[in-house]
C-alpha cells in the first residue's frame, strides 16, 4: 500500500471514530433530564441498605448533591449542607449521591464527621448520567411536583440553599 492510501485510510478511520463519538454523546444527552423535565425515579441504596425512591418524595422538594469523598470541594461545601439539612430537613429532602465509591468509605467520612445527611449510593454512575452529572458537587433541585427547577455546578452554601428553597416554594 503506497503512503497516500495509508494517510487516507487514516483520516477515514478519524473521521468515522469522530461521527460515532457524536452520536453516542448526543444519544446519551437526549436519555438526560434536564431544567424542566420530570425528575428520573431512581431507586438507591443508603448506609443502612434502606431504598429511597425518589417518586417517594413527591410533594416534598428535594435536594439532590452528588458527592465523592476524595472531592475537596465537596467536602469543603459540607458543612454548609449539614446546617441546611438541619434547618430546613421539613422542608426539603436533601440526599447526597455518592459517585461511585464504597460504602465503608463513605461510612467512615461520615462517622468522622458526625454528619447526619442522608447519603445513596450510585454505585454505577447511572443516575449521575441520567442527571446529566459530569462532577461533583453538583446540585440538582427538584420541585414537590417532581420537576427539575436548577442545576448548579460546584460548591453551594447553606444560605443560598436558603434563598433557592424560598424561590422554590414561592416565598
Amino acid at each position: 500500500m503506497n503512503k497516500p492510501k495509508i494517510i487516507q485510510m487514516v483520516v477515514l478511520v478519524f473521521v468515522i471514530g469522530i461521527l460515532i463519538t457524536m452520536v453516542l454523546g448526543l444519544r446519551s444527552q437526549t436519555q438526560s433530564v434536564v431544567i424542566g423535565d420530570e425528575a428520573y425515579d431512581f431507586e438507591l441504596q443508603d448506609l443502612e441498605g434502606n431504598i429511597h425512591r425518589l417518586s417517594d418524595y413527591r410533594g416534598k422538594v428535594v435536594m439532590l448533591n452528588f458527592f465523592a469523598t476524595w472531592c475537596t470541594a465537596c467536602v469543603a461545601e459540607a458543612p454548609e449542607l449539614e446546617r441546611f439539612n438541619e434547618e430546613f430537613k421539613d422542608e426539603v429532602e436533601l440526599l447526597v449521591v455518592v459517585k461511585g465509591e464504597t460504602q465503608n468509605t463513605v461510612r467512615k467520612y461520615v462517622e468522622e464527621r458526625n454528619s447526619k445527611k442522608t447519603y445513596v449510593f450510585d454505585f454505577t454512575n447511572s443516575v449521575s448520567r441520567k442527571f446529566n452529572v459530569i462532577g461533583q458537587p453538583e446540585t440538582i433541585v427538584i420541585n414537590e411536583d417532581g420537576i427539575i427547577v436548577d442545576h448548579f455546578i460546584g460548591g453551594v452554601s447553606r444560605d443560598f440553599l436558603g434563598v433557592v428553597l424560598n424561590e422554590v416554594k414561592g416565598r
